[in-house]
């Protein structure tokens, strides 16, 4: 999370591997960072760092399944106190075709 007066940016481009083109989206804080314990679980439903009240650990949890759910990745790097970055590919309509029918 990006404090008061902290910034955020987003960088989407296009890339293409040997099975096909993928969009490829960054999405980089300077925030706090996110410690190594947690880095490992962040990802897991239910799991937050949050007071009671504050929020329920379902937001990544739900990214990762819509992504997963596309036939994409999502991976995320972070350093405390240097703020985290996201990052989530998703494969063009032909190659997340061919990648379904694989594993179908």
């Amino acid at each position: 999370a990006v404090r008061y007066g902290g910034s955020a940016s987003v960088e989407v481009h296009r890339e293409e591997g040997s099975h096909g083109k993928w969009a490829v989206m960054r999405v980089t804080d300077e925030g706090p960072g996110i410690p190594e314990d947690a880095l490992k679980r962040v990802f897991d439903p239910f799991y937050t760092t949050k007071g009671v009240g504050q929020g329920t650990g379902l937001g990544l949890a739900v990214s990762y399944g819509i992504i997963q759910e596309h036939a994409g990745r999502i991976s995320v790097e972070s350093e405390p106190g240097q703020g985290t970055t996201f990052r989530i590919t998703l494969p063009s309509a032909r190659l997340r075709a061919r990648l379904q029918a694989v594993g179908d």
